[in-house]
């Protein structure tokens, strides 16, 4: 019997007090298991040593941090997930504090810190002004591929990020530094067997740019209370917030980060009205399904036990794509903490969604494509140092380019970025720089606004994913992609960014990713796979 106290992860001083996660090791789960489902203590675990520790910090909840998961009990239990635990308990008592006391009890394996989860984005900071130097907007790549659908001329336009001409609202911007998307559309426009979460604030399912691409839970009966698929989820009809454990959706114009993220995916395409989506079809129904994740809510923003959930639930309802434009401020965990702790739970589930995602509860591929693939934005605080989740080796990390092809003056950047994709640059044009999508208008209707940050250059990534998977599973249904093969076609198909990482910006040369996302190139190299 391992009697070695716990190990302690992710141990910052930017954790969230009055919150922490515990795994138990193997032995002890089954007394904590029988006691939860006793419900004889429903705050506490039915080990006398932890729950003294729990009652002297006024624990006030206690319980699985991956709920039971149905169907999906069997591999959630294979992969060790039940053995995690998550307390709610005074806030006045520092975590360093509850982690000594829990440290004693030999029943746990793990203690972790929870951390505040920050969304990538800079919709909130003013802008510096100034003009791009009109030295640098050459053009060096051909861009006279047709629009092919029914949209606002302005959209195609402000949408520099799909199919930049090189001269945006006579702006002089770069031909070509754009992520390709117009030449993709010849190829494929989406598919709506392929759902990408979206692990966010909730987006407004019922924006006029969106409703007809938001997954829907068929398995569900609206409003009724009671959770008819079995999915451990009570009404999760677009998806789940986790903040409030409802399936009732927040947004608003300040709560508009999810809806902004999701349009640049999968706003519906040829509908005459708005902008377009990546991967958001060709007006026949026919466009990629968001699902949203909902982790942060007003002043709460998202925390570990919100994103863990957030991301197995996702793997547990469909989703093959987990498009994550959040993360933890560079430099809140060192790369030596992180690597100790790639036990940690977020980690696990990260792990179990590349695993499992697409499969049913049987290991059998229900889905576009067998396994996963994880995305997240690079962050913006404009810092070489690692910024966790992005820099684990399970994910796609993001970094943001400008309508230059240049790094955003925001972006983080550093040899743990993956690759690169327009995320928008408002110090060379506060009005056309940005990122165009959907947003939420003042009175909560559909509305649409250019916003900056890697969390916008993200979702550029996700969506030209949705489209390549959408391209090899084509009409016919063709099965046999899987998450690994879509991480290499990505990241086998990108077009050079140091070439643009001269002057001013020499020091981000082999900080920018492997290069600058093509989303016309990974669908050829996905149709050669």
């Amino acid at each position: 019997e391992d009697t070695a106290g716990p190990v302690i992860v992710n141990a910052s001083s930017a954790a969230i007090d009055g919150e922490i996660i515990l795994k138990f090791k193997n032995e002890a789960s089954g007394i904590v298991e029988k006691t939860r489902a006793a419900g004889a203590v429903p705050a506490g675990s039915g080990i006398d040593e932890i729950d003294r520790v729990l009652t002297s910090v006024g624990t006030v909840r206690f319980e699985r941090l991956f709920p039971a998961g149905g169907r999906f009990e069997e591999r959630t239990r294979k992969e060790g997930l039940h053995l995690w635990y998550y307390a709610q308990y005074d806030p006045s008592v520092p975590t360093s504090e509850m982690a000594r006391m829990l440290s004693a009890c030999k029943d746990i394996a793990i203690i972790e810190y929870s951390l505040p989860a920050v969304a990538s984005d800079y919709m909130h900071t003013p802008a510096p002004t100034g003009d791009p130097d009109p030295t640098r907007a050459v053009s060096d790549e051909v861009r006279d591929i047709p629009f092919p659908f029914n949209e606002d001329e302005r959209a195609q336009l402000m949408q520099w990020h799909y199919n930049n001409t090189g001269n945006v609202y006579a702006q002089q911007t770069r031909m070509g530094a754009d992520a390709n998307v117009y030449a993709a559309w010849q190829l494929a426009t989406g598919n709506p067997d392929v759902i990408v979460a979206v692990i966010d604030q909730g987006v407004k399912y019922d924006h006029e740019d969106l409703a007809a691409n938001m997954w829907v839970n068929t398995g569900e009966i609206p409003g009724n209370g009671i959770d008819d698929d079995g999915n451990g989820y009570v009404d999760d009809i677009y998806g789940f917030n986790f903040t409030n454990n409802s399936g009732e959706l927040n947004f608003s114009q300040e709560l508009m980060h999810g809806t902004h993220v999701a349009g640049t995916i999968a706003a519906v395409n040829n509908n005459g009205i708005g902008v377009n989506g990546i991967a958001g079809g060709s007006g026949r129904n026919d466009g990629v399904k968001i699902m949203s994740c909902q982790i942060f809510s007003g002043d709460k923003g998202g925390n570990s036990m919100t994103s863990v959930k957030a991301i197995k639930y996702a793997a547990d309802n469909g989703a093959v794509i987990c498009q994550n434009s959040w993360g933890y401020t560079a430099g809140t965990i060192s790369e030596t903490d992180w690597k100790n702790g790639t036990y940690s739970a977020l980690t696990r589930a990260i792990q179990y969604f590349n695993k499992y995602a697409g499969l049913d509860e049987n290991g059998n591929q229900m889905g576009p494509m067998a396994g996963g693939i994880v995305v997240f934005a690079a962050g913006n605080d404009d810092s070489n140092e690692n910024c966790y989740p992005a820099a684990d080796a399970n994910v796609v990390s993001v970094g943001a380019l400008s309508y230059l092809g240049t790094p955003s003056y925001y972006t983080n950047y550093g040899k743990w970025v993956s690759m690169s994709a327009p995320g928008g640059d408002l110090m060379l044009s506060n009005a056309y720089g940005g990122v165009y999508s959907t947003s939420v208008a003042a009175d909560g209707g559909s509305a649409y606004e250019g916003i900056q940050g890697t969390s916008m250059a993200c979702p550029h990534v996700s969506g030209a994913c949705a489209l390549a998977i959408s391209y090899y599973y084509g009409a016919e249904k063709r099965k046999g992609l899987t998450g690994e093969m879509l991480r290499q076609a990505l990241l086998s198909s990108t077009q050079p960014v140091d070439r643009f990482c001269t002057g001013n910006y020499a020091g981000y040369e082999g900080m920018m990713g492997i290069g600058r996302l093509d989303a016309y190139k990974l669908l050829l190299t996905i149709a050669k796979m």
